[in-house]
């Protein structure tokens, strides 16, 4: 008895030194870079609890990987998970329950501090962000150059560079032929952003990040050219502070524009249509023009969308804005003037800017054309060279008719099949961005692959911007293919 005591408590003992759970979790984050964390879990029947959130940051798995431990001749599984998180504050691991050999087992509570980081000081790099200027307004251009140099006899096998999400602000790459170069033995590297703030107050864009893959070598062994590692080194830009101003009430658009309509014709005849040619030039920020509308009684008015080209120059944010209406009128109408409003930072005022009217007359009067049908009359003469037709036409005849009327309707047949089966060809290939946004594997992802694409559709931007909100990834990735089908992207 005492001996089956013994190697119950024997067994127990062995579940307890397998059956195990371990947290593995960094103390500190830097906000805007992702966090990472790993469980650990040892026994020989496991039960993985979901972690979906934590603190209302959702919680990203990153993988699984499973190994077989042997111990005196025990089978224990090892299960490791890793997952990830973009926090922007303070937050606490909770504990989480594991069902391990039929037993309840928790981790330990986690409290995660966040870690202000600073430019990194060294002479083998720097990265510096250089403004174009720190006092601005809402919806203004700035341009922040980004300056990575490292000293050139430095053994770097990769350069790791995540495109930068600059927060409360709308912003595109600047091409630049001539991004790199050499200097006082250091290899330069130089990136431009434009960016406009998208709100008032004070705004900040905490420091961005390079990885750096050194090579070394272990020069305290014989074979220090075999025994190179690879070593990472983060370095790190400095913070840029902005003073951004609010725009006067009911103005989304600051620089200099000038805006001019032009009327193909103005006398038309009834039915006909009008040809409103609308453009706006100037420097500023287009991407902000909202949709320019015409509302005229007695019309019908079709419009294209608008056509909006931009450029970034010595002078700023150039562009034009080019949009096409057709209109129909019933009567006579006047097309209204179209005004624009913006900010001019120079005078520090509001100017209203606006087209010309267009009076358009319609001309109701038709000329009037007497028609007069007349029946034929068929003769009798006609009627019996009628007869005479039909008894010409012989048996052999009316079998190759009828023949040819059987080709001729499986050719048509045939046609309207292939036909068929091409255009559904078509509408079953799939756009590359389609196929980008189908293999994102995470919120991240789809907000790269869709950056690009911010400003061509309102609706579009809506569903960009949920990639940063709680939404279920599934279904916002659902939504964003669906729109992307309707705007035929």
């Amino acid at each position: 008895m005492k001996l089956v005591k013994y190697i119950i408590f024997f067994l127990i003992l062995n579940l307890s030194v397998f059956a195990d759970v371990v947290l593995k979790a960094p103390d500190s984050f830097v906000k805007g870079e992702p966090y990472y964390f790993d469980i650990e879990v040892t026994g020989s029947s496991i039960e993985f609890p979901k972690i979906e959130k934590i603190d209302n940051y959702i919680v990203e798995n990153q993988g699984t990987s499973k190994s077989l431990q042997i111990i005196n001749g025990d089978y224990n599984e090892k299960l490791s998970k890793r997952f990830k998180i973009i926090p922007s504050a303070d937050f606490t691991i909770p504990k989480f329950k594991f069902i391990i050999d039929d037993k309840e087992v928790y981790t330990s509570e986690k409290v995660v501090k966040q870690t202000i980081v600073h430019k990194t000081n060294s002479t083998d790099f720097d990265l510096t962000l250089i403004p174009s200027k720190d006092n601005l307004y809402v919806g203004e251009d700035l341009v922040v150059k980004l300056v990575f140099k490292y000293k050139r006899d430095l053994q770097i096998t990769n350069l790791g560079f995540e495109k930068p999400h600059f927060e409360n602000f709308w912003y595109k790459r600047i091409e630049n032929k001539n991004d790199r170069y050499e200097q006082n033995g250091y290899i330069v590297q130089e990136l431009e952003f434009l960016l406009f703030p998208q709100k008032s107050g004070e705004l900040n864009v905490g420091p961005l990040r390079v990885d750096a893959q050194l090579m070394q070598s272990n020069s305290s062994t014989p074979f220090g050219f075999f025994s190179s590692v690879p070593k990472v080194q983060k370095v790190y830009s400095n913070e840029l502070k902005f003073d951004v101003k609010k725009l006067p009430q009911d103005i989304s658009l600051i620089g200099d524009f000038d805006i001019n309509a032009n009327a193909n014709k103005t006398e038309i005849k009834q039915g006909e249509s009008v040809s409103l040619k609308l453009e706006i030039k100037g420097i500023g920020n287009f991407d902000d023009i909202q949709d320019i509308k015409l509302d005229i009684p007695n019309a019908t008015i079709y419009d294209n969308k608008p056509d909006i080209k931009t450029t970034y120059s010595n002078l700023g944010y150039e562009g034009t804005y080019t949009k096409v209406f057709s209109i129909i009128p019933e009567n006579s109408i006047t097309i209204p003037s179209i005004k624009l409003k913006y900010f001019d930072k120079k005078d520090k005022k509001i100017v209203e800017k606006s087209t010309k009217e267009f009076n358009i007359k319609v001309d109701k009067t038709e000329e009037k054309q007497k028609v007069v049908l007349e029946k034929p009359k068929e003769t009798k003469e006609v009627a019996k060279e009628k007869i005479v037709i039909k008894e010409k036409i012989s048996t052999e005849d009316k079998a190759k008719y009828f023949i040819f009327g059987i080709i001729a309707t499986l050719l048509i047949l045939g046609l309207y099949k292939l036909v068929t089966l091409q255009s559904k060809e078509k509408v079953s290939k799939e756009t590359p961005l389609n196929k980008l946004v189908k293999s994102s594997k995470d919120k991240n992802e789809l907000i790269k692959v869709l950056i690009p694409y911010l400003k061509i559709d309102s609706t579009l931007d809506k569903l960009i911007f949920e990639c940063e909100s709680e939404k279920e990834f599934k279904v916002l990735k659902k939504e964003i293919l669906t729109r992307i089908r309707e705007i035929k992207l």
